[in-house]
């Protein structure tokens, strides 16, 4: 699947490249707004046998990427990853043993003893799956643009990213401006996160993204769906993202 983030739009893309990667950037002796509920919020979800994963864009309120895992009393990851954004439609299914993908109408299955399989587990997840998924990069982040806000309801942290040291992340070089800002209840429970990005066009405008990354289904997945249409197989349902939004 990663070969095919590289066809997504760009704002995606770079959401897509810095969730894959374990991102933290700790500095002991230096703490940052909000850090605590952050790194809280990675442990928990770290620790979660099963949830569902959306990336929706907030201009459209689409859900652009749904990634959906639960693991097995083997500790074995099961995933089911959707997503589209232009012309790209993608789908893939792997339950540790067998892989289905259908990308743009074209169909290919893996087994595990064939070149390019990956089996995934809680002690080795899928990228997704892990506390990378919830980002801190600790290093980059601005303390004198950066914020917490909070009630007895509610907490807000805010990190503005300094997108010279985004370096090494996979960030587009078009980029240039970064925030995330995560939203927690009044106990420190994560709600949701937001990415805005501001990226440069060619003709010298720049555009802004904007996309929440929200969980949910948090330990309550009861099966992971296999959603790859295969055209051989009419008893596969046809591939539809709105049909799970």
């Amino acid at each position: 699947m990663a070969k095919s983030f590289k066809k997504i739009h760009a704002a995606l893309a770079l959401v897509l490249a810095l969730c894959t990667l374990l991102l933290c950037g700790c500095e002991s002796d230096r703490v940052v707004a909000g850090e605590e509920y952050i790194l809280a919020a990675r442990q928990a979800y770290a620790a979660l046998d099963s949830a569902r994963v959306d990336v929706i864009n907030d201009a459209t309120g689409v859900s652009e990427q749904i990634f959906i895992y639960k693991y097995d009393e083997k500790g074995i990851m099961t995933y089911s990853y959707i997503g589209r954004s232009e012309d790209i439609s993608i789908a893939q299914y792997n339950n540790g043993y067998e892989q289905f993908t259908n990308e743009n109408g074209e169909y290919t299955s893996l087994e595990s003893t064939d070149d390019g399989f990956a089996a995934y587990s809680k002690d080795a997840p899928y990228p997704y799956a892990s506390e990378g998924l919830i980002l801190f990069y600790k290093k980059a982040v601005i303390d004198e643009q950066s914020y917490i806000a909070q009630n007895e309801d509610a907490i807000e942290v805010c990190h503005v990213y300094d997108v010279s040291k985004l370096d090494g992340t996979g960030a587009d070089d078009s980029l240039t401006s970064f925030v995330v800002k995560y939203y927690f209840d009044g106990e420190g429970n994560l709600l949701f996160m937001q990415e805005i990005s501001e990226m440069a066009e060619p003709d010298g405008a720049v555009e802004t993204h904007s996309y929440s990354i929200y969980i949910t289904e948090r330990n309550e997945v009861d099966s992971v769906p296999n959603l790859v249409e295969n055209p051989d197989d009419p008893q596969i349902p046809d591939l539809d993202l709105d049909s799970i939004v």
